[in-house]
């Protein structure tokens, strides 16, 4: 497997960022859902113990856990994909900015975006590389 470039861990950041949001929010529904079952449970019964309402409210408390975990990664995302979208608009062809924007920021396939300029099937792959490289040569200055 050939192994990823800066400039491709840097853009893809966003992306990634954004599927951890929706799965935490996955996450967070499914608490939800555990604390409102066991409440329906305890429905006009009496409960023996505190078994159940233990388990509601300890399935409460991962679920405002999870509000302020998810609360921090849209914090980051809006951070990194204001960084991300910062240094592509260094590009100067509009065209790669423009790529880059669908590729990564849109999230759009290869093959939306070939669709989207009319052209075959690979140039936006081959685009998309070649502005990559020249995202690599901005970080590489940003270093400096």
């Amino acid at each position: 497997m050939k192994n990823k470039s800066e400039a491709q861990i840097f853009l893809e950041q966003v992306e990634k960022l954004d599927s951890i949001i929706k799965n935490k929010l996955i996450e967070k529904q499914q608490w939800k859902d555990i604390a409102l079952g066991i409440t329906a449970n305890m429905d006009g019964e009496r409960v023996q113990s505190s078994g159940a309402s233990d388990k509601m409210a300890n399935a409460i408390i991962k679920c405002v856990d999870m509000e302020a975990e998810i609360d921090s990664l849209v914090d980051r995302l809006i951070d990194t994909k204001r960084d991300v979208i910062k240094t592509i608009e260094e590009l100067y062809s509009p065209t790669e900015y423009n790529v880059l924007h669908m590729r990564y920021i849109q999230h759009k396939t290869l093959e939306e975006i070939d669709e989207h300029y009319n052209k075959g099937d690979g140039w936006a792959k081959v685009t998309c590389f070649r502005a990559t490289r020249h995202v690599q040569a901005i970080l590489n200055k940003k270093q400096m």
